[in-house]
């Protein structure tokens, strides 16, 4: 007899977010002590990762038999050497009344399977949302942070972001959790002081080569035609082994790597990004326990007051990490949103809105109220953090 689950969701197969969206589904109801148990095995996963594939297997084995059978073998490519590594398959758990099947796949595929209907949502970051759902966007190149996607979606999709899942993970230098927020960077080696800025739009200009990372390229070349692109697997790796002016764009969450190896970052970042519900909007209007289970998860809104406050955390820890290695670094009021965002979409929408679009006929007076709202409590958010960890030293 065929199984049939109430609904589906799509999840990366290891890693920070996986854990954090599993610790959400214990608070929803899901069993704690096989979410606990298979937790355990991933933290010992990426030790016992190997190119030694009998390795692998024999590790996979030995879990099998004391934790719950969710696990399979995957190639983790984000390593140079490729190595295999036991990953999250898939668990079906009861969440009340309904039964959830959560699979795991990697990071882009949770896109992909939105846009093919084949899952009801998903945990993404907007870089990989962009990098598979250009195609349904009006102007790709608008679409500088998650608060802007929906407005921008033309095409019909039932593709649609919820809101951020507000994935945490603890700091060490700050000893709290912090968001997982990245920004997408031009890095370079350290250069000189110069009268012109080094800033995307300049090297677009010049048609200046900057290595990327192969899954972006599409989004590069969307936003700045003129640069040549160089698609790379390691952008950091390939700036440091270059002659002295290449560049690459990154994405930069602590900014600890990019210290440890001695690079820069340069101004604002091409876009913002964070794990996001995506939603099969169509399933969701269809689905009461699809819409339980999204209102419980609870996705927080682009000017949420806790979401301003992870991004004043985020932008603080990044700024002291990097220090000067931060070139032309913007103030956190024009990196959270800038004068014209209302204009072109960024404005507030619940699980209640329709289609969860702004609407156009949002008064435009309150729309920049709520900005310049948001704008005032970030500063003061930020000022509240310095005077904190400078008073702790």
């Amino acid at each position: 007899m065929t199984a049939s689950f109430d609904i589906t969701c799509a999840v990366p197969r290891a890693g920070r977010t996986l854990t954090n969206f599993l610790n959400k589904l214990k608070t929803l109801g899901a069993d704690g002590q096989e979410i606990e148990s298979i937790l355990e095995v991933m933290k010992r996963s990426k030790k016992q990762s190997s190119t030694n594939l009998p390795e692998v297997l024999h590790f996979l084995n030995e879990v099998m038999e004391t934790s719950p059978p969710c696990f399979s073998i995957f190639v983790d490519r984000k390593r140079a050497h490729r190595p295999y590594r036991v990953g999250f398959l898939g668990y079906d758990w009861n969440i009340g009344d309904t039964r959830v099947r959560v699979e795991g796949e990697e990071p882009h595929n949770g896109s992909s399977l939105i846009r093919l209907d084949e899952v009801d949502f998903t945990v993404v970051g907007l870089d990989e949302l962009l990098s598979m759902t250009q195609y349904y966007l009006r102007d790709p190149t608008s679409v500088n942070k998650w608060g802007l996607y929906n407005y921008h979606l033309e095409k019909p999709t039932g593709i649609r972001v919820a809101g951020s899942a507000q994935l945490t993970s603890y700091h060490p230098s700050l000893q709290c959790e912090v968001q997982d927020m990245v920004g997408f960077f031009l890095i370079s080696k350290p250069t000189k002081n110069s009268k012109h800025p080094m800033n995307l739009e300049r090297l677009s200009k010049y048609g200046q080569r900057v290595f990327v990372k192969g899954r972006y390229t599409g989004i590069v070349t969307a936003a700045y035609p003129g640069l040549k692109i160089i698609s790379v697997e390691d952008v950091e790796d390939a700036v440091l082994n270059s002659e002295r002016g290449c560049v690459g764009i990154e994405i930069v969450q602590s900014g600890n790597t990019l210290k440890r190896k001695g690079l820069m970052i340069h101004g604002k970042p091409l876009f913002l990004s964070e794990s996001l519900y995506v939603v099969d909007y169509d399933r969701f209007v269809n689905s009461k326990p699809l819409r339980q289970l999204i209102e419980g998860l609870n996705p927080i809104g682009y000017f949420d007051d806790s979401r301003l406050r992870h991004f004043a955390l985020w932008y603080y820890a990044l700024e002291r990490n990097l220090g000067e290695a931060w070139v032309d670094r913007p103030i956190i009021q024009e990196l959270f949103c800038e004068p014209n965002d209302p204009e072109i979409g960024l404005r507030p929408y619940r699980l209640r809105t329709r289609r969860w679009k702004p609407d156009d006929h949002y008064k435009r007076a309150d729309a920049f109220e709520l900005v310049q709202t948001a704008q005032l409590k970030l500063e003061g958010y930020y000022q509240d953090l310095k005077h904190r960890y400078s008073d702790a030293n």
